[in-house]
């Protein structure tokens, strides 16, 4: 026993150094195990979503297609798509979370209306990455396309009278008016369509389904053409077809936003509330630019200048 004194001396700083750093990497020791991702479809676009989720992982993921039959359940599950979503939801147990991606926010509100998606919002063991962009986003960037507007329009189907108000909302805080049609089952969405466009200084669709089963994209653009009303798109497609502009957020960087969520996060933490994509991406036209008398900058200044604007807003 001689020396025990001296030798427990020395190895006490030893045992103090070893647990620090065994507290210091639990966090990291009980980070979420990889999320199983459940796809709608295995079309393109879905299949860029788990390419793009893998690569962000540094790894293989465990996926599924959704199918005829019931898809199992996972401790955290990412669901890509309105569909996939609909099923976690529906099948999600108590103890689990999950998040969904690609898909709009006015499907995440519907999806989510039930008591028991209310539920796991109010739990914070759902969340979502929307698709499309904020509405602050897109009328910053009609502003940046004609400083002096002060009226945007858009068109929405039956049953939107919540994105009515969010559209109301975002107008006022930046001191714009809202002009708003509604195409209901019985209207012509031409006649409907017009006057708004008309009146509008800029015109800004928004994905809702109902207005594009009853009023195609064609007929917007083709009304935005005529009366030569900046026309400012929801997808890069939008902008082929002939919009001004376009402001999107691609695979990549809504896979990195919920990549990044998930290895921040540790077992057992509450998911953040729902939010829209943080980064985005500008499709220009330019000829259609030309043809309106727009004189634009490079897509890439478009997306500094207006993420700058948007900090000044927040």
């Amino acid at each position: 026993m001689n020396g025990t004194p001296a030798r427990m001396a020395r190895v006490r700083p030893r045992l103090h150094t070893t647990l620090l750093w065994l507290l210091l990497l639990m966090p990291m020791m009980a980070k979420a195990e990889s999320p199983f991702v459940l796809l709608s479809d295995s079309d393109g676009s879905y299949n860029g979503m788990l390419r793009a989720l893998t690569e962000q992982h540094n790894g293989q993921l465990e996926s599924e297609v959704l199918s005829d039959q019931t898809p199992s359940d996972h401790p955290f599950t990412l669901a890509v798509g309105s569909r996939a979503c609909e099923a976690v939801i529906r099948l999600i147990s108590a103890e689990n979370y999950a998040m969904c991606v690609f898909l709009p926010a006015q499907t995440f509100a519907d999806l989510t209306a039930s008591p028991k998606g209310q539920r796991l919002l109010g739990e914070r063991r759902l969340s979502a990455i929307y698709l499309d962009q904020p509405l602050t986003r897109q009328m910053l960037l009609a502003k940046m396309l004609k400083p002096r507007m002060q009226t945007i329009g858009t068109v929405l189907g039956p049953g939107s009278d919540r994105q009515a108000s969010h559209f109301t909302s975002a107008a006022n805080i930046l001191g714009l008016t809202p002009l708003i049609g509604r195409l209901e089952d019985s209207e012509n969405p031409v006649r409907e369509l017009t006057p708004v466009i008309e009146e509008s200084d800029v015109f800004l669709p928004l994905p809702d389904s109902s207005v594009f089963n009853r009023a195609s994209a064609k007929w917007i653009l083709y009304l935005t053409l005529r009366n030569r009303i900046p026309l400012i798109g929801f997808s890069a497609s939008y902008a082929y077809a002939g919009a001004v502009v376009a402001v999107h957020s691609n695979v990549e960087q809504i896979a990195q936003q919920a990549m990044n969520i998930l290895n921040h996060r540790v077992l057992g933490d509450a998911l953040p509330a729902p939010a829209y994509p943080d980064d985005f991406s500008i499709t220009v036209n330019e000829t259609a630019a030309r043809n309106l008398g727009l004189t634009l900058a490079p897509s890439d200044a478009l997306v500094m200048e207006l993420k700058r604007r948007e900090r000044t807003i927040q």
